[in-house]
C-alpha cells in the first residue's frame, strides 16, 4: 500500500477511535513524510501537535498502521522541517518519547515534559496553529445524511446559518457517541465561512476550552482567553458534558455564553445528552443552555445507515458492492462512526490485497466484528489492558503488591474505572488486585474522583482510557 493510501486508511480509523474534536486537533494536518523498512515517519506541523501525539496516540497509530500493512513495526514522529523524529515501538513508546527534544525555528528547542509535567497547550500556543486545525473542510452539508432521526437538527442547523445569532440561539445538539453532532456544527461553521468571509469562527472540543482556561489561570492569561474565546462572530464547543462537575470551567462558559449572547454572536454546543440531565451542571448554566434550541440526533434507522454508506462509498471511489454495503447496514446499527468505520475497514483490505468487496468478503473481513458481542459496561480485562497499555506496565505489576509511585496511581486508575464503567462492587475490585481489602478500592476511587477536579492532565488520561476501553 502506497504511504498516501496507508495515512489516509489509518486517519479514517483514527476519527471512529478517538473524538471528533481531538481529531480535529491533533491528527488533520500530519502525514507520512517518509517509510524505511518497517518504519514511517509521521510528520506534524508544529511541537505542540508532536508532543501530544508522542505523549497520548502513539501505541494506537502503531496498532492501527500495523493492522493495515503487517510490515509495520515501529512509527516515529518529527515535526516538519526537522529532522529528529520520536521512535515509537510497541515495547519502548513511552520511555523514548520522553528522551528526545524538539525545536522548530520559532520556538526555543526544549525536551519533552515527563510524565508529570506535560499539559496542553497555552493559549497563545494553540492560537498559532489553530487556523488550519478549527474547522474541517469535510464535513459540510452536502456530505450529511438526512434521516427521520436527524430532520430536526439538521433543519435547525440550516437555520442557524440562514440568521446566525438570530435563529436558535443558543443551539445545542445532543446524541450518543458517533451520531453526527460534529459534522453537523462543522458543517454550519463551513457554511457560514463561505456566506460570511469575514466571519470570526472558533470551534474547538471541551477538552481543548477546559486546557486553555487552566493554562491561563496558570500563566496569569486570562484576558488572552477572554480574547481568544469572546471576540468571536460563531463559538462552537463540542462534548459539554466533560465540563460536568468542573465549576470553575462552567463559570467561565457562562460569562462566555452571556458575552457573546449580548451581541448577538452565534454559540452552537454539543453534549451526549440535554443539559438537564448532565450532572453537576450548574443550575444558571443549564437554564441558559435550554432557552435556545435544543435538538436530538437519533441512532439512524436501517435505510439512512445505507443512504451513508452509499454516500461515503461514491466519495471514496470505494470498490464495494452494493449488497456488502447492505450487509454492513444491517450488521452495524449503533452508530454512524462504527459504521463508517466498518466500511474504511473493508475498503482498506481491498486496496491491500486489490479485490473488490464482495458480500461474502465482506463477512470474512468483518467477521470478529460481527460474531463479538456488544460491550454494554466495561469488563475488567478491557479496563486492565487499557491501563497498562496506556502507563506502560505489565499485568503482574499493575494487579500485585508492588507499592512503586509509579505503579500505585496506575492500579488506583484502574480501580477508578472499574468502578464507575464496569459498575463492579469493592469487594470485587480489590480481589482483581491480589485480594486488596475492600477499603483499599474505596480509597483509590475517592482518590483518583477528587484529583480529577483539579487536575486537568489526569482528567484527559481518564477520558483517553475510556475511549480505548469502549473502542
Amino acid at each position: 500500500m502506497k504511504d498516501d493510501r496507508l495515512w489516509k486508511a489509518t486517519l479514517d480509523q483514527l476519527e471512529l477511535r478517538v473524538s471528533q474534536g481531538n481529531f480535529v486537533t491533533w491528527f488533520q494536518s500530519t502525514t507520512i513524510k517518509k517509510r524505511e523498512g518497517g518504519s514511517i515517519l509521521v510528520e506534524t506541523q508544529n511541537p505542540f501537535t508532536y508532543e501530544w501525539l508522542s505523549k497520548k496516540y502513539g501505541p494506537l497509530i502503531l496498532e492501527i498502521t500495523s493492522g493495515l500493512d503487517s510490515a509495520i513495526t515501529d512509527v516515529t514522529f518529527c515535526v516538519a522541517s526537522q529532522a529528529t523524529p520520536t521512535g515509537l515501538s510497541k515495547k519502548n513508546t513511552r520511555i523514548i518519547a520522553q528522551k528526545n527534544p524538539v525545536a522548530t525555528k520559532d520556538a526555543p528547542r526544549r525536551t519533552v515534559p515527563k510524565d508529570d509535567e506535560i499539559s496542553a497547550p497555552t493559549t497563545a500556543e494553540r492560537k498559532a496553529a489553530r487556523s488550519s486545525m478549527s474547522l474541517n473542510a469535510k464535513y459540510v452539508f452536502e456530505t450529511y445524511v438526512v434521516g427521520a432521526s436527524n430532520e430536526v437538527a439538521h433543519a435547525a442547523c440550516r437555520a442557524v446559518v440562514s440568521k446566525p445569532g438570530d435563529a436558535y440561539n443558543p443551539l445545542l445538539l445532543f446524541g450518543g457517541v458517533g451520531l453526527g453532532k460534529t459534522h453537523l456544527l462543522q458543517a454550519v461553521g463551513n457554511a457560514l465561512a463561505k456566506a460570511n468571509p469575514t466571519f470570526n469562527i472558533l470551534y474547538v472540543a471541551s477538552e481543548t476550552f477546559a486546557n486553555d482556561f487552566v493554562q491561563s489561570l496558570r500563566m496569569h492569561t486570562t484576558q488572552q482567553f477572554k480574547n481568544t474565546y469572546r471576540n468571536v462572530d460563531v463559538l462552537m464547543v463540542d462534548d459539554i458534558q466533560f465540563f460536568a462537575g468542573k465549576d470553575k470551567i462552567q463559570e467561565e462558559l457562562f460569562h462566555t455564553f452571556n458575552h457573546l449572547h449580548s451581541r448577538n454572536k452565534q454559540v452552537l454546543l454539543s453534549s451526549d445528552r440535554p443539559p438537564s440531565a448532565i450532572p453537576a451542571l450548574q443550575e444558571r448554566l443549564s437554564s441558559r443552555l435550554s432557552a435556545g434550541m435544543v435538538a436530538d440526533i437519533k441512532k439512524p434507522d436501517y435505510e439512512t445507515r445505507l443512504a451513508i454508506l452509499e454516500e461515503k462509498r461514491e466519495e471514496k471511489d470505494m470498490p464495494v458492492d452494493r449488497d456488502a454495503l447492505s450487509f454492513i447496514a444491517k450488521h452495524i446499527q449503533s452508530n454512524v462512526r462504527e459504521l463508517e468505520g466498518a466500511l474504511n475497514r473493508v475498503a482498506a483490505h481491498c486496496d491491500l490485497h486489490n479485490r473488490r468487496a464482495t458480500v461474502d468478503y465482506t463477512k470474512q473481513v468483518l467477521k470478529d466484528l460481527i460474531d463479538k458481542p456488544q460491550q454494554k459496561t466495561a469488563n475488567t480485562k478491557s479496563v486492565i489492558d487499557a491501563v497498562i497499555m496506556y502507563y506502560d506496565l505489565s499485568k503482574d505489576e499493575i494487579c500485585g503488591k508492588s507499592r512503586k509511585k509509579e505503579i500505585v496511581k496506575p492500579r488506583q486508575v484502574a480501580m477508578y474505572l472499574l468502578r464507575k464503567e464496569g459498575n463492579m462492587s469493592f469487594p470485587s475490585i480489590g480481589e482483581h488486585f491480589s485480594g486488596r481489602d475492600h477499603t483499599t478500592a474505596m480509597h483509590a476511587c475517592e482518590k483518583i474522583e477528587k484529583l480529577i477536579e483539579h487536575d486537568e492532565d489526569l482528567s484527559q488520561e481518564i477520558v483517553f482510557l475510556k475511549e480505548r476501553i469502549y473502542a
